[in-house]
């Protein structure tokens, strides 16, 4: 079965939680480290990247997002770049994508900067840093725009309401992985990112 194909509202709580937690980080070492930006990213997600950054895991940090937020009037990428430089990560190993406004956007707007800043052919592999809930649908999208003969490692971050033992005791929880299975589903549904199998026992 496609993931198109899914009945999203006859998964069970359990097959919901295979499909959205099975990213793990593999340790490897990459390319590119790639953060979605987010408007908890200064807390969440920022410090994973800057940690990897730091342990040698990839030599270039690219930050993706154009939210202007009340608290970051300059954009969120510009903020999150800022933020990393003052943690010891060197300007000249940081991109920035200040235009997306959206995942799909995060992806089709950083591929022709890594193009221009790196070359397509010199990355072999991107780690991808994102909310755990959330790295689901950035991978699959990821997969459908940049080269096929790239490969990925995983790093999520969690926030305390939406873990895989928890994510279906708060309706917090369980609108953040309702929302990434029902985003992405139509994401490919409107031709927007490339149908994958997988392998769940549905109920009719």
């Amino acid at each position: 079965m496609q993931f198109s194909e899914l009945d999203l509202d006859h998964l069970t709580d359990a097959q919901r939680t295979a499909l959205i937690f099975r990213y793990s980080d593999d340790g490897q070492k990459a390319d590119l480290i790639f953060l979605a930006g987010s408007r908890m990213a200064l807390s969440l997600r920022l410090p994973t990247a800057v940690s990897l950054y730091q342990d040698g895991r990839a030599k270039k940090l690219l930050i993706s997002g154009g939210h202007v937020w009340t608290d970051q009037p300059q954009g969120e990428a510009v903020a999150l770049a800022a933020a990393a430089q003052r943690q010891g990560v060197p300007a000249a190993d940081i991109l920035t994508e200040t235009q997306s406004l959206y995942t799909l956007q995060n992806v089709q707007f950083s591929l022709p900067l890594v193009s221009e800043a790196i070359g397509l052919d010199h990355v072999q592999r991107i780690i991808l840093v994102t909310n755990a809930y959330h790295m689901n649908r950035l991978y699959h999208m990821m997969r459908s725009y940049f080269p096929e003969h790239i490969q990925y490692s995983f790093r999520g971050t969690t926030d305390p309401a939406t873990k895989p033992n928890n994510w279906f005791q708060t309706d917090l929880g369980r609108g953040h992985v309702e929302h990434e299975l029902s985003s992405l589903q139509q994401a490919i549904r409107n031709g927007e990112v490339r149908d994958f199998p997988v392998d769940l026992k549905v109920k009719k």
